[in-house]
């Protein structure tokens, strides 16, 4: 029994690389024409149930101030134990959005701009009460 030669045992890990590395840009595009297409209506819910005056009302502005100005509203994980299950999702797949999106996710929404800056306000006024 003879041993394949040097180069051929490396033209064949260079091509099972290859293979490896076409598999994960594959499967990237995949999750990303996922969220892109799940990214509005999570949004859409997520911006719906912040403009409410409950509990999960907060934690979802909170959430998206953080997708909005992370700096300055620091994402806080304990959020989504707290949310219903949808907006855990709903969440999820903003922040995933946010992660790849080109775009700022505020611009996909109707005069976002203007509504962040409400959550922002109406968080801000929370903290000092």
């Amino acid at each position: 029994m003879t041993m394949p030669n040097l180069s051929q045992r490396l033209s064949e890990r260079n091509r099972q690389a290859l293979e490896a590395m076409h598999a994960a840009e594959a499967d990237a595009e995949r999750r990303l024409a996922r969220i892109e297409k799940l990214g509005p209506t999570a949004l859409n819910r997520l911006a719906q149930v912040a403009q409410g005056d409950s509990g999960q009302s907060h934690h979802c502005r909170r959430l998206l101030l953080a997708v909005y100005n992370g700096p300055e509203w620091p994402l806080e994980l304990t959020r989504l134990r707290v949310i219903d299950r949808d907006l855990q999702d709903a969440a999820l797949v903003v922040i995933e959005w946010a992660t790849y999106s080109g775009r700022e996710l505020h611009e996909y929404l109707d005069d976002g701009d203007r509504l962040m800056q409400r959550f922002w306000l109406l968080e801000t006024h929370k903290e000092e009460d």
